[in-house]
């Protein structure tokens, strides 16, 4: 897994923000002087990151300028924009992230009868291309104390100091909830 301290590898995957597709080069808002969370993810529509993208999205960081927020996951950009729709998410959601996912270390030999998905994780990446903040859970369904979007607010404060980090991950929302009983299912299993 790439460490804090070290180099972002670059990569490009295919996105939709606002219902807009697009191809996302980690180089391009790199190069222009912005941070890069990356938050990745196996699939959307997972309880635990989606409490974890809610808590951003309420944080607004994806409004901070010099901060672009963008969510990982296997899942086409099509799953993305409606899971975007459902939950009114407003940062990037990028699909298909086998390759980055391997890039950055965090790829899922099988998970859930699917592979080379990527595994929970968050990299703050700076402008100047280290790696400010590292973080990876092997459990897609783990709801660790703090939270990631915790951890990672403190160094997302000292990027930008008009950032709020004061939302806590609500992880036993009522839609987390329905989500978790369907994951744990023996029918979701088979």
């Amino acid at each position: 897994m790439i460490q804090e301290g070290q180099t972002a590898p670059d990569f490009a995957l295919p996105g939709v923000e606002g219902g807009d597709p697009a191809v996302y080069e980690l180089f391009r808002p790199v190069e222009s002087g912005d941070a890069v969370l990356l938050w990745f993810a196996p699939a959307t529509f997972l309880p635990t990151v989606t409490a974890e993208l809610c808590a951003i999205e309420a944080l607004g960081w994806h409004d901070l300028p010099g901060l672009q927020v963008w969510a990982l996951s296997m899942d086409s950009i099509y799953a993305a924009a409606g899971y975007a729709d459902r939950y009114g998410l407003s940062m990037a959601l990028l699909g298909d992230a086998e390759s980055a996912a391997e890039y950055y270390g965090v790829r899922h030999d099988e998970w859930e009868g699917h592979y080379g998905v990527p595994k929970r994780a968050v990299f703050l990446v700076g402008a100047d291309w280290d790696v400010a903040f590292a973080w990876v859970g092997d459990d897609a369904f783990e709801r660790p104390d703090p939270s990631p979007v915790e951890a990672v607010g403190e160094h997302v404060s000292e990027l930008f100091p008009s950032a709020r980090t004061d939302a806590s991950v609500d992880y036993r929302s009522a839609s987390s909830r329905r989500l978790s009983r369907l994951a744990a299912s023996p029918a979701a299993r088979k």
